[in-house]
């Protein structure tokens, strides 16, 4: 919060450089497009909407060429054999989960410089046709796996 010296709590005229600090203090405070919010418990009373892109198409074969993802969360309904999407950077804390609704197995690529468990650096991950991944960056250059990877038939029965 911005530290402001009022005329009427001062009790007299402000000088040249108050008026400085206070337009100084404000524009050091301010937000600006892009910038990460941070605040404290969230509470929400109603419907939470996340960001979710509904048909993603995977592409390309290597990390450079692969679909970037930019939602929460990402169904992936077009692909051929090891094509391959591209997780947004890691942000601590942030969640990124990928479907697989296609009948051939992708590749999830971290962002360059990143990995994904305990892969190396820039190596993906094959997410099986019918699968789940859930995400969440457990560092600036780190991704974990929420969950194991789940694996369905086209009815929707597990398959291990």
């Amino acid at each position: 919060m911005s530290t402001i010296t009022l005329r009427g709590t001062k009790g007299s005229p402000l000088t040249n450089n108050e008026v400085d600090s206070n337009f100084s203090n404000l524009d050091n405070d301010k937000y600006e497009a892009g910038n990460d919010i941070t605040s404290g418990d969230l509470s929400v009373g109603g419907e939470l909407v996340v960001s979710a892109s509904v048909s993603v198409a995977a592409s390309g074969s290597t990390q450079g060429t692969a679909t970037a993802l930019s939602s929460t969360y990402n169904l992936v309904t077009t692909a051929s054999a090891n094509q391959g999407v591209l997780l947004p950077d890691a942000i601590s804390g942030k969640r990124c989960t990928v479907v697989n609704l296609t009948s051939a197995d992708i590749k999830v690529y971290p962002s360059t410089s990143e990995n994904i468990d305990n892969l190396a650096i820039d190596i993906s991950k094959t997410l099986p046709a019918g699968a789940t991944l859930s995400l969440i960056a457990s560092s600036g250059t780190t991704w974990k796996s929420l969950n194991p990877v789940i694996i369905y038939d086209s009815s929707g029965t597990q398959l291990n």
